[in-house]
């Protein structure tokens, strides 16, 4: 139930995000909020529970590598993050949508990728029950979904000329998260579930210094550390506490 739950939640906001896609006031004001929580879940949740398991020096190399591989992408070949790619991050004075050599330039096929992140979205999030990483990595990659589904409601519309085939793109994409949590029932090897912790955690980590980023050139140092710190805090109590109790 709570599976469904999240798919209905996402679906919700990704179809929400559609109807009022000239608004974007309220996804801009929520982003760099979230980038906090996201780098919060994964070093004080995600992280930890992997080295638990595999040890810590591994864990932080095999993470530290896949941020490190991602964040190249990110710079030089097309953006990894959903909002970066819609151009909803907001801009400083100084800085214009022009000025991002990689905002779309794709249309269908940025799409299709997309039914693919959803896809394997879906399968992190219905991995929870495997072990201590997964159910960590699966809370990740929940609370990263649902600002992200803002996004991909955006880009649906800006992709599509009409409202109605945005709203069947958010429903493709729906449905291939959807088969990524059936797929996530059945039997798997927990070696596949580590290393898939090890690379959802550098994306988790990506996706939040990167939204930390943005708000700094935007507004300074001090508006992106008031706006980072409360799910950073937040993140790092919650998982204090919840390891005090089970102790």
């Amino acid at each position: 139930m709570i599976l469904i739950g999240i798919w209905c939640l996402t679906t919700i906001i990704a179809v929400a995000s559609v109807l009022t896609a000239g608004q974007h006031s309220f996804q801009r004001r929520i982003l760099p909020w979230s980038g906090g929580i996201l780098v919060g879940i994964a070093a004080f949740w995600v992280l930890p529970a992997i080295a638990a398991e595999q040890g810590w020096a591994p864990s932080l190399a095999g993470v530290l590598g896949v941020l490190l591989l991602l964040a190249l992408v990110d710079r030089y070949v097309y953006p990894i993050c959903p909002f970066c790619a819609a151009g909803m991050h907001t801009h400083g004075a100084g800085e214009s949508e022009h000025e991002h050599s990689h905002v779309i330039s794709l249309a269908w096929p940025l799409l299709v990728v997309g039914y693919l992140h959803s896809f394997f979205d879906g399968w992190t999030i219905g991995l929870g029950r495997y072990s201590q990483a997964a159910t960590a990595l699966s809370w990740g990659a929940t609370i990263h979904k649902i600002p992200e589904s803002m996004a991909v409601g955006f880009l649906a519309l800006r992709l599509s000329h009409t409202r109605r085939a945005a709203l069947g793109a958010v429903v493709l994409v729906q449905v291939a998260m959807a088969s990524g949590l059936v797929l996530a029932s059945e039997p798997i090897d927990l070696r596949w579930v580590s290393w898939g912790a090890v690379a959802a955690c550098g994306f988790l980590l990506l996706l939040g210094f990167v939204a930390a980023q943005q708000e700094w050139r935007a507004h300074g140092r001090e508006a992106a550390m008031r706006t980072v710190a409360p799910g950073l805090l937040g993140c790092l109590l919650l998982a204090l506490a919840t390891r005090a109790l089970a102790h």
